[in-house]
């Protein structure tokens, strides 16, 4: 009875956050995340997490896929970039940004998450910091929340909330005068 109780809440807390995404115009997917030799998709051969659906971003169609499934959520990259690079350029560019840019981190690995605007920064930028760029709409990271099993638990450190959940839009000098 507990057991159900539990699963019941973790189903609801599940539902509650990818509805919140929703309502604040930010696309989510479900997720599926092996944990122990075993995926939620019931595929034998998942080693690594991967999307199970379309994103959505109707707070009625994402009740009804979460209420089919505790699947974690994905915040697929169609409205925003993430910029993703090791602790030694987020820490400071998170000291930099402040509450100005939605900022997330994976602790095992101590990598940053940087929610930016589409295009704000060249790939090749992020690559020369040992970093990745997440863009486009195939692309994807775990939604704050989510544990994955080598990486830990996915966490805000600055939620999109306080930036009224808008990704950041870089503002740098250069780019009033040259764009």
């Amino acid at each position: 009875m507990f057991e159900d109780w539990l699963r019941r809440r973790h189903l609801d807390t599940l539902r509650e956050r990818a509805l919140r995404y929703a309502a604040n115009g930010w696309p989510v997917a479900p997720l599926a995340v092996p944990r122990d030799g075993s995926c939620p998709c019931r595929l034998r051969d998942c080693v690594e997490p991967h999307l199970v659906g379309e994103a959505v971003t109707d707070p009625v169609q994402v009740a009804i896929v979460w209420d089919r499934q505790p699947w974690d959520l994905a915040l697929p990259t169609s409205s925003f970039d993430v910029v993703d690079v090791p602790a030694r350029f987020g820490a400071l560019l998170n000291q930099l940004l402040k509450t100005t840019c939605p900022t997330a981190m994976a602790p095992a690995h101590r990598r940053w998450w940087f929610f930016l605007v589409p295009g704000s920064i060249p790939a090749a930028q992020v690559r020369a910091a040992d970093g990745v760029l997440h863009s486009g709409p195939d692309d994807w990271v775990a939604a704050p929340g989510t544990n994955l099993e080598y990486d830990g638990r996915v966490r805000w450190l600055v939620h999109p909330g306080l930036t009224g959940w808008r990704p950041y839009q870089r503002r740098d000098a250069v780019d009033e005068v040259f764009f």
